[in-house]
């Protein structure tokens, strides 16, 4: 029976349309005013020659429908395997008959969403780092709530890598456990300001010491010394005590708000009412069920025998449009899934790289990736790394979609890129963007004239989707699915060019667009966005947009 029509996927817009749809525009020629890749171009250029090869093409993501009544002639089948119940390769991954799922279990179960990397990384360091607190000179925490001096940090560089995850906001349960541990260092203080206030007040009870007491005698108090925990504290405190007195002033039949209010709330309800803040947001963020279904350690890659052979998947909305999409474009090649996306949620770097390695060692010819990301912590860094490098020495091609803020590439690194290891140049990386039907660029792209390759089709696009039914989309991996079908494209016909070529015949032979002016968002100072003007050229290397009739006539002269 077939099989999960409606699956919503979080990053696609998808309204179910007959076939023969406007959809379709990404593989028009230019003179239809539409500006797609020329595919029928290209199909009356290669009317003369001979398909030499089958490419295989390895889409790493959320699953597809590969029943579908477009794609299940086009699915990839490993030769070696036999679904059997037993690993008849001897790869250590048992009846993997047409690709993998990296987050399975044995038991058949899969992992519907993962966490997001800062989480990840944010809890691996939590135990070591979290509680502690630098006041400039000397690092403490606070043991059974006693301020506790801590004489020597032992790895201080892994302690600072800890709270950059918060200040690039890479983790959601990071900034408000710190709002906990911070709860301890205000109730210190609120503990010296009421030994103040007893004294400049003897005789008075707190419930008799008013807001403005407080704020005459300690908010505007000449401390001699400067100590920033200290004003942070009393930001806070103070706008608590501002916020609630004025709050109190507008209800006629309020009991007056004293220092009594602020001292309880500060020795008292804040520390379990951040902590309860911090538990909330762990439950929606800090747990995902790998441990329970997967079953592997994730900082181990040399764990690999893990997972099982379901791609029928919750998340297999964009993984079988993105399949329809290159078999439109490269009809012979053979589509290969690995899964290691769930719903929501970012892949883990260790399933990335070994995804990479399975397609490699089953014959791949050109290896799609879900996504770039901000963070790639050290160690996994070099998993994916390496991983791509053995691509690239096998000549195989691997395509990353770039993500959709609005980033300057040149100054906001994200991985994986071909320069992300220093010691050598990934050739063989190339990194795609959407563009529109009018020839624009995707207003929200990320950009860069060295670090983005180039433009490709990616909005509003028509393909197949779960259950026998057809789709128009917009995503973000879109661009990278039609660059991937032009590669399988000049693949099938010239299959002895290496990925390292086939990358820069599709950068050097766009549709030029490097005098059009474009107006993009960008991200100003940060955080903030607006709205700037660009030529082309100062967004991409390829200063336009693929082209496959470009592509395949330049691959044509290649002795």
């Amino acid at each position: 029976m077939k099989k999960l029509a409606g699956i919503i996927l979080f990053y696609l817009i998808a309204n179910t349309i007959n076939a023969q749809n406007p959809g379709e525009w990404y593989k028009s020629n230019i003179e239809n005013g539409l500006y797609g890749i020329e595919l029928p171009k290209a199909q009356e250029f290669l009317k003369s020659k001979r398909v030499k090869k089958a490419p295989i093409i390895a889409i790493i993501g959320g699953g597809a429908d590969i029943e579908h009544e477009v794609l299940k002639n086009s699915i990839w089948n490993n030769p070696k395997e036999i679904a059997d119940g037993v690993d008849n390769d001897g790869n250590g991954y048992v009846d993997d008959i047409n690709g993998w799922n990296f987050i399975g279990g044995k038991d058949g179960s899969i992992m519907e969403f993962t966490m997001n990397e800062g989480d990840r990384e944010w809890l691996r360091l939590k135990d070591k780092y979290a509680d502690i607190v630098f006041d400039g000179k000397q690092y403490f925490k606070y043991v059974d709530g006693v301020k506790t001096i801590i004489s020597k940090m032992d790895n201080i560089e892994e302690y600072k890598y800890f709270f950059n995850l918060l200040l690039r906001r890479e983790t959601a349960m990071g900034p408000s456990y710190s709002g906990h541990v911070f709860s301890y260092v205000m109730k210190d203080y609120v503990n010296i300001w009421d030994e103040e206030l007893k004294q400049m007040f003897p005789g008075k009870e707190r419930n008799e010491i008013s807001i403005e007491d407080f704020t005459t005698q300690i908010v505007k108090k000449k401390y001699p010394q400067k100590d920033s925990l200290r004003d942070i504290s009393l930001t806070f405190v103070n706008m608590y005590a501002s916020m609630v007195s004025r709050m109190n002033n507008d209800s006629p039949n309020a009991k007056p708000f004293t220092w009594e209010n602020v001292y309880n709330q500060y020795t008292n309800r804040q520390i379990d009412f951040s902590y309860k803040n911090y538990m909330d947001l762990y439950k929606m963020y800090g747990r995902d069920t790998r441990k329970q279904i997967v079953g592997d350690n994730h900082m181990d890659i040399t764990d690999k025998k893990y997972g099982n052979n379901i791609l029928l998947t919750p998340g297999l909305l964009g993984g079988t449009m993105v399949s329809g999409m290159i078999n439109a474009i490269a009809p012979d090649s053979k589509l290969m899934h690995l899964v290691v996306l769930g719903q929501q949620g970012e892949p883990y770097l260790k399933d990335i790289a070994l995804s990479i390695r399975y397609a490699v060692d089953n014959g791949a010819d050109i290896i799609m990736l879900p996504q770039q990301n901000k963070l790639y912590p050290p160690d996994q860094k070099m998993w994916v790394s390496d991983a791509i490098n053995y691509a690239q020495n096998k000549g195989i091609l691997v395509v990353v979609p770039v993500w959709e803020k609005s980033e300057n590439l040149s100054i906001n690194e994200y991985f994986p890129n071909p320069a992300m290891d220093k010691s050598r140049h990934l050739k063989n990386l190339m990194t795609v963007a959407n563009s529109d039907e009018n020839g624009n660029p995707s207003k929200i792209s990320n950009y860069g004239a060295k670090e983005l390759d180039t433009y490709a089709p990616g909005i509003n696009i028509y393909s197949t989707s779960p259950g026998d039914l057809y789709k128009t989309g917009t995503s973000s991996i879109f661009g990278a699915a039609v660059t991937v079908g032009i590669a399988g494209l000049i693949k099938s016909y010239f299959p002895k060019l290496s990925g390292e070529v086939i990358k820069e015949l599709i950068v050097a032979n766009p549709t030029i667009r490097d005098d059009v002016e474009i107006e993009k968002s960008i991200v100003v100072n940060g955080e903030n966005t607006a709205t700037d003007l660009f030529l082309f050229e100062q967004l991409c290397r390829s200063k336009g947009i693929v082209n496959a009739n470009n592509a395949v006539r330049a691959a044509a002269l290649i002795k």
